[in-house]
């Protein structure tokens, strides 16, 4: 009895070929995806980077308005005045772009000159500013020289409209323009200040195709003003 050999047959190369081409699809979509995924992950972890380095800057602010104008000439009665190192004015001087005020932001008891400065620029600035140095003896507040050491916050983006600081009043109303001289009566009648930042990354979001940027704000009370 004779038996007949069974013929097996293969894939053909168009067969191989449509596999092939759907596997390529295939990874190029999961590749595709990864990539997208790694784009957003770098997105999110530069605004990450930014908000805490507003809100680190605003706190410090904070806590800097806080102190503005401790200790007062008022503690010590007669004894000493605004030339002297242990007394405080307060704020002196507020801007769109500046803010000098006059307390013990560190608790020696010795009263610190604090000046935040707005500065345009190259990266990285357009930044924001902030000095400190220990308050000279015998000067008045106009007359105290800012530090030469300073922390920043950079890559402050200018938007049109909104200034860096705003003055308010006990009513909330917003004290309008330069106000400087620590015997004006614009200066204690300020109650609060508002800080507006925003800061954009060093990369673009390819996916949206603009900046990355993040704005934060925070509001300040004169506790002591």
């Amino acid at each position: 009895m004779k038996m007949k050999a069974r013929k097996q047959r293969g894939f053909s190369l168009l067969e191989l070929l449509m596999v092939v081409l759907l596997l390529t699809i295939v990874v190029a979509a999961v590749f595709s995806q990864i990539e997208r995924a790694q784009v957003r992950y770098r997105v999110e972890d530069q605004k990450l980077d930014l908000t805490q380095q507003e809100r680190e800057f605003i706190d410090q602010f904070t806590r800097d308005m806080h102190q503005a104008g401790y200790p007062s000439p008022t503690l010590y009665g007669t004894q000493y005045d605004l030339t002297s190192q242990f007394t405080a004015a307060g704020i002196w001087y507020v801007s769109d772009t500046e803010v000098h005020m006059e307390g013990d932001v560190d608790g020696d008891g010795i009263v610190d000159e604090v000046v935040y400065t707005y500065v345009g620029g190259n990266a990285p600035c357009p930044c924001l500013r902030r000095s400190s140095t220990p308050k000279v003896a015998g000067l008045l507040p106009s007359a105290q020289v800012a530090g030469t050491t300073y922390t920043q916050v950079e890559n402050l983006v200018p938007i049109n409209g909104t200034p860096v600081f705003a003055a308010y009043d006990a009513g909330g109303n917003q004290v309008s323009g330069s106000v400087a001289n620590v015997n004006n009566n614009g200066l204690k009648n300020i109650k609060s200040i508002r800080i507006t930042l925003t800061t954009q990354g060093v990369t673009k979001d390819n996916d949206l195709q603009k900046s990355i940027q993040v704005t934060m704000t925070g509001m300040a009370r004169l506790v002591n003003n």
